[in-house]
């Protein structure tokens, strides 16, 4: 019947929008997942062992999931500016008084961790160890190479729209604690480790490595598989059924009143 056609046509137009956006949100990695905070923690610390020149007092980072959920939290907002939070003394962690933060945006269909923390790292080329002097952005890198830095939380999340960016983006943020990026050098030049007082050096870093593990008891870690749900989600899931009870009506409202519309064969 052309009626029933057309009411779950509506329907299907409306179920592809719901779902491919779920898809969309699904393809991108929560702060639980394993692999995520492994290649988070990794990453950063190869480039911060290989800094030129080298650098006598470089600790080594490890994860810190109350840093993750504050960097998922502003992330969530799809804004590309900074949290003005993380300023605020004791505001976003019991331990640091401020963090540090760094935030990537581009299209999630191209979305890896290695490539945004590669892009921050690649503001050396600007930036003078010897001077302080940076003649282009260099603020994410001078944060990544942060010597008393010791640990980072990163989250990335799908957005519909980022401000001043094009839609469907990957909108990534590492926050760091303690924060770096004062009027200083970022590290002290000299042998690797040299200044590492009783910490053991591993890889040029001042400091044990350690296993990344995630605790059952988290809260955010257990709701890791629950559905990202926007405004534009939230909206389409209120709407559906709205739509489908209005082409319902609309049908049976057409039927009764011109009963000779619909034709069939």
């Amino acid at each position: 019947m052309p009626e029933i056609h057309f009411f779950f046509g509506v329907l299907l137009f409306l179920n592809l929008s719901i779902s491919c956006y779920f898809y969309e949100s699904n393809t991108l990695p929560d702060i639980g997942n394993a692999q995520f905070i492994e290649e988070c923690v990794r990453v950063h610390n190869k480039f911060r062992s290989n800094v030129n020149p080298p650098a006598a007092n470089m600790k080594r980072m490890s994860w810190d999931h109350k840093l993750a959920e504050t960097a998922k939290g502003w992330a969530k907002r799809c804004l590309f500016q900074h949290n003005s939070d993380i300023k605020i003394p004791g505001k976003v962690h019991p331990n640091f008084t401020t963090a540090g933060e760094n935030i990537w945006t581009g299209s999630f269909q191209i979305f890896n961790v290695t490539s945004a923390l590669t892009d921050w790292y690649n503001e050396v080329v600007h930036y003078n160890y010897d001077t302080r002097y940076c003649s282009d952005v260099c603020g994410h890198y001078t944060q990544m190479v942060w010597a008393t830095t010791y640990k980072v939380g990163c989250a990335v999340v799908f957005c519909r729209q980022v401000t001043g960016f094009t839609s469907n983006a990957a909108h990534f943020i590492c926050n760091y604690g303690p924060s770096g990026n004062f009027p200083t050098w970022p590290y002290k030049r000299g042998t690797p480790c040299s200044e590492c007082d009783e910490e053991p050096c591993v890889d040029k870093l001042c400091g044990k490595v350690q296993e990344e593990s995630i605790s059952d008891q988290d809260e955010s870690i257990r709701s890791q598989k629950e559905s990202i749900c926007d405004q534009y989600c939230i909206t389409i899931l209120i709407l559906r059924p709205s739509f489908a009870l209005g082409t319902l009506a609309a049908v049976f409202f057409v039927k009764q009143r011109y009963p000779t519309i619909f034709f069939y064969e």
